[in-house]
């Protein structure tokens, strides 16, 4: 298992059309699970991008409920039928992709800035499924990826000091002109790396009791199937075996 994630964290910087093809094949399975008169939540990222792209091609009859204004756009751009939680509190299904997701499929998620939107629709999902290609498996949460936490713009710095103190490193999250990266909702992210993630609920509890903080990418107990794209397809993972096996059987 640890040989696979070494090489995983390899392909990362290898072939990206290799990777995007991975991307492409675990939202074209999930795509399926989409049916007439279904209202589906929308992640982010761009695998998501990838997925509303094969849903347009399929024109489904259902609602789509985007968590983010890029997706929010690309969907109506496309001629998806967009709804609101309002209209549609309770939703059949939530399709989001994750930066990372270990066996107990915990995930971190936030890399675009939209995991405040996104746990806010997946809380309202009966069912959700999470694509990504199979770089982003990991043995243990943060291996490789900071764990995103939105913040308010006031005195974010005192914020950023108090999360240090979580036993991780905070750093202020810049575009490329050097200025703060503001999300849909008006605030910042702070992205924390930590020498080890061992109990994510745990890590996620106290994250949010850090005054100024508006949400964490930590998402514990949230995912309920894992679509991975890779060399030889998508694997369907529905459990924590389904994960262990899948890894034993890749090809690396």
């Amino acid at each position: 298992m640890i040989e696979f994630l070494s090489r995983s964290a390899e392909i990362l910087l290898g072939s990206q059309l290799e990777v995007d093809g991975w991307k492409k094949a675990s939202a074209r399975a999930a795509a399926k699970f989409v049916k007439t008169g279904m209202v589906v939540g929308l992640g982010s990222g761009t695998t998501v991008t990838q997925l509303i792209r094969i849903l347009a091609e399929q024109r489904p009859k259902a609602i789509f409920i985007p968590s983010s204004i890029a997706i929010q756009k690309l969907a109506s751009e496309l001629g998806l039928e967009l709804g609101s939680l309002e209209d549609h509190p309770k939703l059949d299904l939530m399709i989001d992709g994750a930066d990372e997701v270990d066996p107990d499929f915990n995930m971190i998620k936030g890399k675009g800035g939209a995991h405040t939107r996104e746990k806010i629709v997946a809380s309202a999902a009966r069912k959700v499924l999470i694509i990504v290609d199979r770089t982003k498996l990991v043995k243990r949460l943060g291996e490789r990826a900071p764990v995103p936490v939105e913040v308010l713009p006031f005195e974010y710095k005192f914020t950023m000091m108090k999360l240090a103190k979580l036993n991780g490193k905070a750093i202020l999250r810049t575009t490329s002109a050097r200025a703060p990266f503001v999300t849909d909702n008006g605030n910042y992210i702070i992205d924390v790396k930590f020498p080890q993630i061992s109990r994510p609920a745990e890590l996620e509890a106290k994250i949010d009791m850090v005054p100024g903080v508006v949400e964490n990418g930590l998402f514990v107990d949230v995912a309920d199937e894992v679509f991975v794209g890779h060399e030889g397809g998508c694997a369907r993972l529905k459990s924590k075996s389904d994960f262990l096996n899948f890894i034993l059987r890749a090809k690396v």
